[in-house]
């Protein structure tokens, strides 16, 4: 199995690569090819939307909970339709093409992306909480993926930085080739047989078993349909399992909550903070892009560092992780609302690296310890639909709070992040 791990770790980091190298050239390449934003940011929320669909379906779908499969799927496809988007970007930008066929292709394009992008963070997410069953293990490996992540975010722009200068299609064109490579190695070297029992190993030992036992036997492999008859011969245990399903769901909601809450304020920041640079500090374009990208450097780096020091030696706990996230949220809000320094700005970003890296492992292990563990790919799946969801209504929502008032959306997040900072102080904490 340490192979296998080799390989998660690989494929995220190629991920946050490959994603990011992409991203930076969009804007420039919408420019090029004459497309309004508004059609950009179509394309976005369609991707996003068919990636939350995507991820509820898997939830509902058992034969597909499977974490090789997943994430092979994810890898595959992602290679393809990224190389689809690819190509009708490059032949838009070498051959004219009316402006709606163009527009329609690329979003068939993108679109389909986000049903296969939904795969590999499910499988992920689902991977770690089946393995790892104690909660502070599970934060733990969850902020080293986190970390993986990170790392990828920060070289993706990086390389694009110094690929540019040769054209502005070859980082694309890279990031498709990482894909398809990891997918290569994926389908080549992942030990997924013996995994297959594992994980059919621990649905079978729900919570509502006798006897219940977190130790995985990789001899022993359980099938479902078997397990499915067994239950539906003992009906009082299946009305047990549901009732107990649908509690555990229950108690997951603020969890997930809290995940779309932190990717609302995500999305919000990276979508409005260009803009509001530039308004609030009366910088020019260039100017404004400078410190814009300067303050995705010291958020990038600070949440990888952060996720480091929490993997290898804070060993922090469940609550813990939520003091500091929410605390620094909290913080790092306050200090672009009110501050009339750049400097000071971009301190803010030092707290919001803070944030995400504290939040995002306790967003999933809160979510994972609130359901049993032949539920895991079901909440993970949720997990991911919730970011889905909130890259769907995040885009709409934060530009149109701007156009109001430039200072809405900052409101917004700080009014959110104070509700959840209540809840968790007086009806969590406090218990």
């Amino acid at each position: 199995m340490n192979k296998n791990n080799d390989i998660w770790m690989m494929a995220t980091l190629l991920n946050g690569i490959s994603l990011s190298m992409i991203l930076p050239l969009l804007a420039p390449l919408i420019r090029l090819l004459k497309i309004s934003e508004l059609q950009a940011g179509l394309m976005v929320s369609a991707s996003a939307l068919l990636m939350s669909l995507t991820a509820m379906w898997i939830s509902k779908k058992p034969n597909l909970q499977n974490h090789y499969y997943l994430l092979s799927i994810g890898f595959i496809g992602m290679s393809i339709t990224w190389g689809l988007f690819a190509g009708v970007l490059s032949y838009g930008l070498m051959y004219s093409l009316p402006i709606g066929l163009l527009f329609t292709l690329l979003l068939l394009t993108r679109s389909s992306i986000g049903f296969f992008m939904a795969m590999p963070q499910i499988a992920l997410q689902s991977y770690v909480m089946t393995r790892y069953l104690d909660e502070t293990t599970r934060s733990q490996k969850m902020a080293t993926f986190g970390a993986l992540n990170s790392a990828g975010l920060i070289l993706g722009p990086f390389l694009t930085t110094l690929l540019i200068i040769w054209g502005i299609l070859i980082p694309l064109w890279l990031a498709v080739l990482l894909l398809t490579v990891m997918s290569m190695l994926i389908v080549c070297l992942y030990q997924h047989n013996g995994e297959n029992a594992q994980q059919s190993h621990s649905k079978s030992h729900a919570p509502n078993h006798s006897a219940l036992t977190y130790h995985f036997d990789e001899d022993q492999h359980i099938q479902a349909p078997l397990l499915q008859k067994e239950i539906s011969q003992q009906d009082s245990n299946h009305s047990q399992l549901v009732r107990l399903s649908d509690d555990d769901l229950r108690k997951s909601m603020i969890w997930l909550i809290l995940g779309f809450s932190l990717y609302i304020a995500i999305i919000t920041l990276n979508l409005t903070a260009g803009f509001y640079i530039q308004d609030k500090f009366q910088f020019n374009i260039q100017q404004s892009a400078l410190y814009f990208s300067q303050c995705l450097l010291i958020v990038g780096i600070v949440s990888v560092l952060m996720q480091i020091t929490i993997s290898k030696w804070l060993n922090w706990s469940l609550t813990q992780l939520l003091m500091v996230g929410l605390s620094s949220m909290l913080i790092g809000l306050i200090l672009s609302i009110y501050t009339q320094q750049i400097v000071i700005f971009q301190l803010a970003y030092v707290f919001y690296g803070i944030a995400v890296a504290c939040l995002m492992p306790a967003f999933t292990t809160g979510a994972s310890q609130s359901v049993s563990i032949n539920l895991q790919t079901k909440i993970a799946a949720l997990c991911t639909m919730a970011q889905a969801l909130s890259l769907v209504v995040a885009p709409l929502m934060s530009t149109g709070l701007y156009q109001l008032n430039i200072i809405f959306p900052y409101y917004l997040l700080l009014s959110i992040f104070l509700l959840l900072s209540f809840y968790f102080v007086v009806f969590k904490w406090n218990k």
